[in-house]
This record gives C-alpha cells, structure tokens and sequence, in this order.
C-alpha cells in the first residue's frame, strides 16, 4: 500500500474527484449522443459522433462539445499519472 503525504494527498486526490466524474461525464454522454468527436469526423460540414463502427450526424455545437470534452478528459487522467510520478520522484508517495 503506497503512503501519502499531506500534500500529494490534497492534490492527486482533488485531481482525481474532478478527474472521475469528468470523465464518467464524458462516457455517459458518448453513449446518449452515439459516439465521440475523436471517434468521429466532419465531412462538408456535416459532423458525425462514431462509436463501434456506427456514425451519427449532430450539430456543430454538439460535435465541438463531443471534441473538446474528450480532450479534457483525457487531459485530466494524464495530469493524475504525472502528479503520481513527480511525487513518487520527490518521495511524497512511498510504495
């Protein structure tokens, strides 16, 4: 079991509650509008979520929104895994 420090706990944890719901927000909203915008494609400005080899048409707003919360979520998971490792290196996070 790793041990925290008081600091690395406030932060890989805070990181991590906005990090979850964030990207459980971005799962749930793949599945109700069919897809994602990584997944998907714009062709003549016709925009498409794909998700499993399926492909829906939504509007550019959607599609922007699919896009950009993809990217924030992932963002956010990376930035879990690096606080993890700087901390691990500063021995703040003890194996």
């Amino acid at each position: 079991m790793a041990r925290f420090s008081k600091r690395s706990k406030w932060i890989v944890y805070g990181t991590m509650g906005l990090a979850i719901p964030n990207f459980a927000a971005f799962i749930v909203g793949s599945v109700y509008f069919g897809g994602d915008a990584l997944n998907g494609y714009v062709h003549a400005k016709h925009y498409f979520l794909c998700a499993h080899g399926s492909c829906t048409e939504v509007s550019q707003s959607i599609w922007k929104y699919s896009y950009w919360h993809a990217i924030c979520a992932l963002a956010n998971i990376l930035l879990v895994f690096i606080e993890w490792a700087v901390f691990a290196n500063t021995g703040d996070i003890v194996s």
